[in-house]
């Protein structure tokens, strides 16, 4: 009798290229874009839910200076007057003065069915991006059902194995956008990216550079300092105070108390090597404070 045999392989990932950062929990909200996750001739359906949220704490109004009430913008037509939002089109101008309007539905007929997928051309080592082409808009990719979790976790976790980022093309919100889909943790990630034919080039920045030569000592106290920095990374350390900050502020002016600016921190401008020196010392008592060590000291350089 033949012995059954089972799959022992696991989509579920043991241990993430990127650990996500677990600075708190959100609802799923409104996805942003829903469609076809294309590959070759497998396709799975995904939504796309934006990684931040636009929620400001503290938001700002424009008011008149003079009286205090609020600045209110209208729509208005030279000839009419005031115009509801409902009677609004879009018009492409052909000639000065001159324009067709075109509506949404005939738009959606420059876009094949193809191009509605995200569609993923190219599989790159992630060491092949620059981070100069992310555009700051990222979006989470999520299964739009139950069957679609099963080609959706296999891609996420091959990609993750082989350590490769996808490259491919989407179009939202009537344009059309390349992007790199990777994993994140379980998920799939999605980032925009500027449009290449807006990239602008460095070489001529790179040319207003001059040449020059570090010492070795320049060399290791810099690699000392980068050392001394490298312990885990904690993102919530990096979260914007701003809201609070402001929130506090209007919290004083509301109350009528007297607002107090942070008083300066005086700069000290000195040598490169002299600044090296002194941060790798700062830096190393720090460490030291940190793990319960007693302080170590920058031995000296004996002259010959």
């Amino acid at each position: 009798m033949a012995r059954k045999t089972t799959n022992t392989s696991s989509i579920a990932p043991s241990s993430p290229v990127v650990p996500s950062p677990a600075i708190g929990s959100a609802p799923r909200g409104r996805a942003s874009w829903s469609g076809m996750l294309r590959l070759s001739l497998v396709t799975v359906p995904v939504k796309a839910y934006p990684v931040t949220s636009s929620t400001e704490a503290v938001h700002f109004n424009q008011l008149h200076a003079d009286c205090g009430q609020r600045i209110s913008y209208e729509k208005h037509c030279p000839v009419h007057g005031l115009v509801d939002g409902a009677a609004i089109v879009k018009g492409y101008q052909y000639t000065p003065g001159q324009y067709v309007v075109i509506d949404a539905a005939e738009l959606e007929t420059l876009r094949s069915a193809r191009d509605k997928a995200l569609s993923l051309e190219r599989f790159v080592d992630s060491q092949q991006i620059d981070p100069v082409v992310f555009s700051g808009r990222s979006l989470y990719l999520l299964p739009e059902s139950v069957a679609a979790q099963r080609p959706y976790l296999l891609l996420a976790e091959v990609m993750r194995q082989r350590g490769k980022w996808a490259v491919g093309r989407v179009v939202m919100s009537g344009h059309r956008h390349v992007v790199i889909v990777r994993p994140h943790g379980r998920l799939l990630a999605m980032d925009v990216l500027h449009d290449p034919g807006q990239l602008r080039s460095a070489t001529w920045l790179e040319a207003e550079l001059q040449e020059i030569e570090a010492s070795a000592e320049e060399l290791q106290l810099a690699g000392m300092l980068i050392d001394a920095a490298g312990s885990a990374l904690d993102w919530r350390q990096y979260c914007d105070d701003t809201p609070e900050k402001l929130a506090a502020l209007v919290e004083a002016k509301v109350a009528g108390r007297e607002v107090v600016a942070p008083a300066e921190e005086p700069v000290q401008v000195l040598k490169l090597l002299d600044a090296l020196k002194q941060s790798v010392a700062t830096a190393c008592s720090d460490q030291a404070a940190a793990d319960g060590k007693p302080r170590k000291t920058m031995p000296e350089r004996r002259s010959a």
